[in-house]
């Protein structure tokens, strides 16, 4: 079971490293939609690096305790947008492209924060740097799952199928519920396993 692992520590780093991807997720997200031309998500204050803007508690307690997290939805209308239902689709994936680069410039951090820190404080902000890397990643393409509350369940209705407001709920509990068990990572590791050597390298992404 993934949360038997949990330790003080990795809370902590999982939960500062939330904040950090659900502002990139979550804003790249309603950039995408804004520059197609759905201004809704501007006048939801979703267009602001601000965390609390973008982070969904259910989705961030989720993160900390598995591994496996969700920003807040972003609410797009396909109707105002210039290329219609693709924006649901364009979207999405421009949020998780974001997360993977993300991955690769918070890596870039670590060998600055283990030449330039102090001992003690360099080997906890290269923990914390790896670990929000790796997370980057995994949420990526966690996220990118046609679920209610994820950001792929905009592909749900790019394909116009409808999902009560009360399924993300129940859904959010199976999420965690699967994911506390370990079988989220199982099912994504063989795609992990693939783009995380990729964009982090093989000594952190395998």
């Amino acid at each position: 079971m993934i949360g038997s692992d949990l330790t003080l520590q990795l809370a902590a780093m999982r939960l500062f490293a939330g904040l950090i991807l659900a502002v990139v997720q979550g804003l790249t997200i309603t950039a995408v939609a804004v520059a197609l031309g759905d201004k809704g998500p501007r006048y939801d204050g979703r267009l602001t690096p601000v965390p609390f803007g973008h982070v969904d508690l259910g989705g961030l307690a989720t993160l900390i305790v598995t591994g496996f997290g969700w920003s807040k939805p972003v609410a797009i209308d396909a109707a105002q947008m210039r290329i219609g239902r693709w924006g649901l689709v364009l979207a999405p994936l421009a949020g998780s492209v974001a997360l993977l680069l993300a991955g690769w410039l918070i890596l870039l951090l670590v060998i600055p924060a283990l030449t330039l820190l102090p001992h003690s404080a360099a080997i906890v902000t290269a923990a914390f740097l790896r670990t929000a890397a790796q997370l980057c990643v995994w949420m990526a393409l966690f996220t990118l799952l046609p679920l209610p509350p994820l950001a792929g369940a905009h592909f749900l209705a790019a394909a116009g199928l409808r999902v009560p407001a009360a399924t993300s709920l129940v859904v959010a509990w199976v999420l965690f519920a699967v994911s506390l068990l370990g079988i989220t990572r199982t099912v994504l590791t063989p795609v992990y396993s693939v783009i995380a050597p990729l964009v982090l390298g093989p000594d952190v992404g395998g």
